[in-house]
């Protein structure tokens, strides 16, 4: 029988690290987890899942020489004194992206990234995959309303979904998440830059955007919102292996008082949340599509969705 892995995660409170704590040990991985400012219910989850958590705070002492990975939060500093003693004992030590492209590496991984929109792809593709029982594991920043969790991790699956955002992984070094993944399928949604401590200009914003368009696998696809300016130049510069699709707001009309979907297949009715909705489905459709969900079992089932 193979050993269980040993993970150990610095900075559980952090953003994700407590989702992938959970996650991997349902996958029967042996979980030790670390940090700051837990609140009880979240050591009482962790304990409760199998988990071995030594309280608020850092125990090097702890770490041992079988660990297989050191999982980093995000905020993990150089000088913290569980990742010292990782070093010391030459353990492998992975940011958070890093560590979920590993475990996802043997997938097709859908990457969805953009200013806006996000989680609504997300939240689409999800929905349809689950109505054609089609396994998936994800790794999500924003909480989708029917997922138990932001991030699950199922060996049997052949896809993988992954909320691309622009947060740093580590402060370890100067990358951001998104480009850890390399899709096989990325979706960018839009840009739109705000001044901000990290991104001082325009072009640093979007030269972000085109690491990640630069890590998309060799003949991958790029699905690209057409409306935006910025994201219609970056897919007119993809390598020449890769295969840019457009995509625009769904046709729509108004019956009876209600809104409609207008396909070749019928007309579904839709209830349209936001000015983004339209866009953000025929985003979904395309990435469905590319993972072998025919369109017209994609407006079924997003019909269902955006009625729920």
């Amino acid at each position: 029988m193979r050993a269980m892995q040993k993970v150990h995660l610095v900075s559980g409170s952090g953003p994700l690290i407590f989702d992938i704590a959970l996650a991997i040990r349902e996958r029967n991985y042996e979980v030790s987890v670390s940090g700051e400012n837990f609140n009880p219910n979240e050591l009482a989850t962790l304990i409760d899942a199998g988990c071995t958590c030594y309280g608020n705070g850092w125990f090097p002492e702890k770490l041992t020489k079988d660990i297989n990975f050191v999982v980093l939060g995000a905020t993990v500093s150089k000088d913290n004194p569980e990742l010292e003693r990782a070093k010391e004992l030459g353990l492998l030590v992975q940011s958070i992206p890093e560590f979920i492209y590993q475990r996802t590496k043997d997938k097709t991984r859908v990457v969805v990234a953009g200013t806006h929109g996000k989680k609504t792809v997300l939240s689409m593709i999800s929905y349809v995959l689950q109505r054609q029982n089609l396994e998936f594991s994800y790794a999500f920043t924003s909480k989708v309303s029917f997922l138990p969790n932001h991030v699950s991790m199922n060996y049997e699956s052949r896809i993988a979904l992954i909320e691309g955002d622009e947060r740093v992984a580590s402060l370890l070094e100067n990358r951001v998440r998104m480009e850890f993944y390399r899709p096989h399928i990325a979706i960018l949604t839009s840009i739109e830059w705000t001044p901000s401590d990290k991104y001082d200009s325009l072009e640093s914003y979007i030269g972000t955007y085109k690491s990640f368009v630069s890590s998309i696998g060799r003949e991958g696809k790029l699905i690209y919102f057409a409306g935006d300016g910025t994201v219609a130049e970056l897919a007119r510069d993809v390598r020449e292996d890769l295969t840019a699709i457009s995509y625009e707001s769904h046709a729509v009309e108004e019956k009876n008082g209600k809104s409609t979907l207008v396909t070749r297949y019928g007309d579904f009715p839709v209830h349209i949340s936001d000015d983004y909705f339209l866009a953000n489905l025929n985003a979904a459709r395309l990435a469905c599509r590319q993972l072998g969900v025919k369109d017209a079992d994609f407006y079924q089932a997003i019909s269902d969705y955006s009625l729920s």
